[in-house]
């Protein structure tokens, strides 16, 4: 008898640990989930040098590009470096679609306090939808090149039937034929369409911009609509120029270009014809000027870093730094230029 009451004591014992021990789980589970949840009361704010609340546990650099596209490769550099600057997780999201301008719109829609950013290009000047003064300037980050191409596949006859293979053949060819050497570009109110006026200019020649609708500017070569295009360097530039599908006849830009360095200006080849392009981070239109200053100092110090340089290795891009005022007044500039290069409709 007294071994089964020992039996029957021993039994209670372990039914009390047991609950207790599941009592005490389920008291650590309900609190990790607490540390995750998104409610006013756990989410932790964390705030700045300039005592402002602004920066909370995430912030989102959205990005005009799918995963894997330079613009993304930006992106999660620029990201990853900041967020220690700034105390905060920072994600990034890639939203492509109609040239940044879905990317764009949806974070000009976003409240404006500094956790919603986006990586902005020359685009923002002429999406024709949104533009600069949807936005705070936050940082310029980084700077692309234009390049001058035209078809390098020597089987394929071109329109003269001569192959350019340096911008001296492109500068003969359209003083001998003006009006013939026709270049296509991103279109009216652009930069690009700004660097072929300029270029017209320079040369003193009819260039006869053109943007084949329904195709890009190196799809309108390859049909045959065009002998040269003057095109932002980008993956699949780069892929297509070192196939020996095109050939470069110029950069144009205030230096040469890492992945082209055989390739000279047009600057040094005596015609002063630069084309601006620019990447850089901006903010909903209305973020309060103490948070942009403090988003502006940790983007211009992520991009000033080598980690940074190297991650821009093969993209086209290369490092260069303008803090919130600075980028305003830059984007002011080109805002005006590609205003000027809007010309009656195209035939």
């Amino acid at each position: 008898m007294r071994k089964w009451l020992l039996i029957l004591a021993l039994a209670g014992c372990l039914i009390v640990v047991g609950c207790s021990g599941g009592s005490e789980e389920a008291g650590r589970g309900d609190g990790h989930e607490d540390d995750g949840g998104d409610t006013e009361s756990t989410k932790p704010l964390i705030g700045s040098d300039l005592g402002h609340q602004a920066f909370q546990s995430s912030t989102r650099l959205v990005v005009p590009g799918g995963v894997g596209t330079t613009f993304d490769r930006v992106g999660r550099v620029l990201a990853g470096l900041a967020e220690g600057t700034l105390g905060v997780r920072m994600f990034v999201n890639q939203r492509p679609g109609e040239e940044g301008f879905v990317a764009w719109r949806d974070v000009a829609a976003e409240e404006p306090e500094g956790h919603q950013l986006a990586y902005v290009t020359e685009g923002l000047l002429y999406t024709g939808k949104i533009g600069p003064e949807d936005f705070e300037m936050v940082a310029q980050t980084d700077r692309g090149f234009a390049v001058l191409v035209a078809k390098g596949d020597p089987e394929i006859e071109t329109l003269q039937g001569d192959d350019l293979d340096d911008f001296g053949d492109f500068v003969k060819g359209a003083r001998e034929d003006p009006g013939f050497m026709e270049v296509a570009d991103m279109g009216p109110e652009t930069v690009y369409r700004a660097g072929t006026l300029e270029l017209e200019d320079e040369l003193g020649v009819d260039l006869s911009p053109k943007s084949p609708p329904h195709k890009s500017p190196v799809e309108a070569i390859y049909d045959g609509d065009v002998e040269t295009a003057l095109v932002p360097l980008d993956w699949n530039l780069y892929g297509d120029l070192l196939a020996g599908e095109l050939t470069p006849l110029a950069v144009l830009a205030g230096r040469r270009t890492p992945e082209l360095p055989g390739v000279p200006t047009a600057k040094e080849l005596g015609y002063k014809v630069t084309v601006p392009v620019f990447g850089g981070v901006v903010a909903p239109a209305g973020t309060p000027s103490d948070v942009v200053e403090e988003l502006g100092r940790a983007f211009v110090g992520a991009s000033s870093s080598r980690a940074f340089q190297r991650a821009l290795l093969g993209t086209g891009r290369e490092p260069e730094q303008r803090g919130p005022e600075k980028f305003r007044a830059y984007i002011d500039r080109q805002t005006e230029l590609v205003e000027q290069t809007n010309p009656p409709e195209e035939q």
